[in-house]
């Protein structure tokens, strides 16, 4: 079981755990062609009963997997963030809202709070080549290129490659 999680917040956002009220906003964001295509689950349309599923899925038990409502602090969410089982990281965030840095700051805010919370010694992130901004978010939080290899997304027809990242406790440590 993990440590005590599921709300963190950071300068300018508060990350909870999500709530089926939040499958319309989800569903609107990830099924943006922009998002799905970087995301591995999504499609264009993203139906709000695939949506619903997912919701419940990466509900917060106290156990990975999960993922955490991204919110601005007057409330209105703006993507997720979360973890695999194989202590794999994710996240995706609102094209309203790209070019603010609100990526990297929910990671580097949820990045400690997930490794301490579970004792992962690493994590992991794997990032469709073609997604600029996301190499860059986890370059800056310290991620280091591992490998490369092929992934699939729902709003792609093909597989398509990415590149592996990786994160230890010490690259995470050294960087606060």
């Amino acid at each position: 079981m993990g440590g005590p999680l599921p709300h963190l917040a950071t300068a300018r956002l508060r990350m909870r755990p999500l709530l089926a009220t939040d499958t319309p906003e989800i569903a609107r964001i990830g099924g943006d062609r922009r998002v799905a295509r970087m995301i591995f689950a999504a499609t264009v349309p993203w139906p709000e009963v695939d949506v619903a599923r997912f919701v419940a899925y990466f509900a917060w038990t106290g156990a990975l997997p999960f993922r955490l409502a991204i919110c601005l602090p007057e409330g209105p969410l703006i993507g997720t963030v979360g973890a695999s089982e194989d202590a794999h990281v994710f996240y995706f965030v609102d094209p309203a809202h790209w070019g603010n840095g609100y990526a990297t700051e929910a990671m580097n805010g949820f990045l400690p709070a997930v490794m301490d919370g579970f004792g992962l010694a690493e994590v992991h992130a794997d990032v469709f080549t073609d997604n600029v901004a996301s190499h860059r978010v986890l370059e800056k939080l310290g991620f280091r290129r591992t490998g490369t290899g092929a992934g699939t997304s729902a709003a792609r027809l093909e597989p398509a490659p990415v590149i592996v990242y990786r994160l230890d406790r010490s690259s995470l440590e050294a960087r606060t």
